[in-house]
């Protein structure tokens, strides 16, 4: 099987997420064939779909570092990206041999893959947790799923070669140094990267090792792993107006980069961390039935699913029973993956014991180049 591979260097955060959303939907409509795209992020930081910006990260921070600041359509947390790392986007449409229907199972596949083009660095990688590749039981990358758009099935990820820590903790909403210190330490026993991990059986060391090495291995990986040949390719022109069409009306648009996924009002809040991620319930309540109800937080999950739910909880009443009688019809769905709906009912009855002044911590949930 033919498919495309694009190259891109040194992308604006803005210009790396239209590129993949237009080749998603180039891919969805049938007319090109399966497309990875290998690049490299300018210094950005980028939310997941689900999260606030505002309470994430240190606005002022970024801009004096001069780090872009934007959001993905893949769920997740927050990631930093700098030229130190591989950004890919892998376009495969809906019902490719061997594609997983499960989130969980994509993400095995990709993992799989990656995997295989990190043994070109002498490292053994394996799938952990939510969405952790790990090398020696640290995180070396983040992976994230999206199939929003029909027909197709878009794989998002990051690869460390290198990270700057104390810039990443620097951007984030962290409250004191002593915090920021004790983060240092913290994301330096979870996290590594090819270039820190111990020189290779074949005599290379790790810091020899080029961002180029690391495309060219993940190229060659994918290809063996998919049994797709991935010939150089540049976007075609329906796929650059639709780019231009993309940048204009959502990532270089502030609407869409902070106002999504944020509450327009003061709400009693609860949250939890769960397999599946951060879960954050905004509630508004009216005589004891629900007028309104938002699901943030660093989960996966398709933007319908989690419409759904929040569509299906709106007015119901606050009572387990009635709680679940209105999830009755959903009970054979799971809108977010690796969360279970009593869960989520749990936290909408903890929410509605609190009152009103209760906000949101201000200690957010983020990766290093990797979403967690």
């Amino acid at each position: 099987m033919q498919g495309r591979l694009i190259h891109g260097a040194d992308l604006s955060s803005g210009q790396g997420l239209a590129i993949d959303e237009a080749l998603a939907q180039s891919v969805a409509s049938g007319k090109v064939p399966p497309t990875l795209h290998l690049y490299h992020y300018v210094p950005s930081v980028i939310v997941g779909r689900y999260q606030n910006v505002v309470s994430s990260l240190r606005l002022d921070r970024c801009e004096a570092r001069g780090i872009e600041v934007n959001r993905r359509a893949t769920g997740g947390g927050t990631v930093f990206m700098t030229p130190d790392q591989v950004a890919l986007g892998l376009f495969l449409p809906s019902g490719f041999p061997g594609l997983p229907r499960s989130v969980h199972g994509c993400f095995e596949f990709l993992a799989s893959g990656l995997a295989r083009a990190l043994t070109a660095f002498g490292l053994e990688a394996e799938f952990r947790g939510k969405n952790d590749l790990t090398v020696n039981g640290k995180k070396i990358a983040g992976l994230a799923i999206s199939q929003d758009v029909e027909g197709v099935t878009f794989f998002h990820t990051s690869l460390l070669l290198d990270f700057d820590l104390e810039a990443m903790l620097d951007i984030l909403n962290l409250p004191t140094q002593k915090m920021l210190d004790r983060g240092i330490s913290c994301f330096g026993q979870r996290m590594t990267a090819i270039r820190w991990e111990p020189e290779a059986s074949s005599g290379t060391t790790q810091a020899e090792v080029r961002l180029s090495d690391v495309q060219r291995a993940i190229h060659q990986a994918l290809q063996q792993q998919l049994q797709i040949e991935f010939q150089s390719a540049n976007l075609n022109e329906s796929e650059q107006r639709q780019v231009q069409t993309l940048l204009q009306e959502k990532y270089e648009n502030d609407d869409w980069i902070y106002s999504v996924r944020a509450p327009k009002r003061r709400m009693a809040y609860a949250e939890r961390r769960t397999p599946g991620g951060l879960i954050q319930v905004h509630l508004s309540l009216l005589g004891g039935v629900i007028e309104s109800v938002l699901i943030t937080g660093d989960y996966f999950s398709r933007t319908r699913d989690v419409a759904k739910l929040e569509s299906m909880l709106k007015y119901a009443r606050i009572d387990p029973e009635g709680l679940e009688k209105r999830l009755q019809e959903a009970e054979a769905e799971r809108f977010i993956h690796r969360v279970d709906l009593p869960l989520i009912v749990d936290l909408i009855l903890e929410a509605a014991k609190r009152p009103v002044e209760i906000q949101p911590t201000q200690n957010p949930t983020v990766g290093s180049g990797t979403k967690t």
